[in-house]
């Protein structure tokens, strides 16, 4: 087993929760969770098929929990599920007329950061990045529904963010326009040089691992320039422990450590440190 990896597991075995553990089973191809895990997950799924702002029941349905769910069901390697198809019609179903996604407004009593303040126009472009991403993932890139999304980035991509919620959003709107057109294409080189400014310490270990995510959906190799340093990033980023931090605190540690051991694996990284 690789030394990433070797340490990785033993650090989520022993820190992770059920659902945690049973996601790194899943991406270790060892098992299908049981159904009192699998419940322990969808049970937070609202009837529209969305999940709750902060995977926290009783809050309203929302685009960027909805996304992480399907991750985490793509790793507890269910994505057939009904449970996921249903997650995917609720994000066709919020999508706006131009092809954005915007947060609920029902979130904003919750004070989330700027990326999900409904209603603003940088919150829509990384709403629509997110989603987009995890539709390709669920439907396939050619779905009608990530083309209409590449149309809105493309259009609206150059409008203001704030310096320090950038550098995840230029990494999505970067993959989605990839998706669209080809790593080749005129847009897409564009926003991938735009993507090479972001300064360095604005990349959390959160923000690498949703790159990651988003530039593997866009079909990026191991040895493209814009993967490789993220995974030199993340890999010398791995804790003395084995797992990695999470900006977010302690809590998401172990959310964080199947994030990274989940985009690293889907890059076939063989080797670690």
């Amino acid at each position: 087993m690789a030394a990433y990896l070797s340490r990785a597991v033993a650090s989520i075995q022993e820190n992770g929760d059920d659902v945690e553990r049973a996601r790194l089973a899943g991406l270790l191809g060892r098992y299908p969770p049981d159904t009192r895990i699998l419940r322990s997950l969808t049970s937070r799924q609202h009837d529209d098929g969305g999940f709750p702002y902060g995977m926290i029941p009783g809050r309203a349905s929302s685009v960027a929990a909805t996304a992480k769910a399907l991750r985490w069901i793509e790793d507890l390697r269910m994505l057939p599920a009904a449970s996921a198809q249903r997650a995917a019609s609720f994000l066709l179903m919020v999508q706006r007329p131009d092809g954005a996604w915007d947060e609920s407004p029902a979130v904003v009593k919750f004070d989330p950061p700027p990326r999900l303040r409904p209603g603003t126009p940088f919150a829509r472009r990384y709403c629509t990045g997110v989603a987009a991403i995890a539709l390709a993932r669920v439907l396939g890139p050619s779905s009608d529904a990530v083309g209409l999304a590449a149309e809105f980035l493309r259009a609206h991509r150059d409008g203001a963010a704030p310096v320090d919620e950038v550098a995840e959003t230029a990494a999505l709107e970067t993959s989605v326009l990839m998706l669209a057109g080809g790593r080749s294409a005129a847009v897409a080189a564009d926003a991938a040089e735009a993507l090479s400014r972001v300064p360095v310490e604005l990349w959390t270990v959160d923000r690498l691992t949703n790159a990651l995510s988003a530039f593997h959906t866009a079909g990026l190799s191991a040895d493209d320039p814009m993967a490789a340093w993220a995974i030199r990033g993340l890999l010398e980023a791995q804790a003395p422990d084995g797992g990695w931090r999470s900006a977010l605190g302690p809590d998401h540690d172990v959310e964080v450590s199947l994030d990274a051991l989940s985009v690293l694996s889907a890059f076939g990284i063989a080797s670690g440190r």
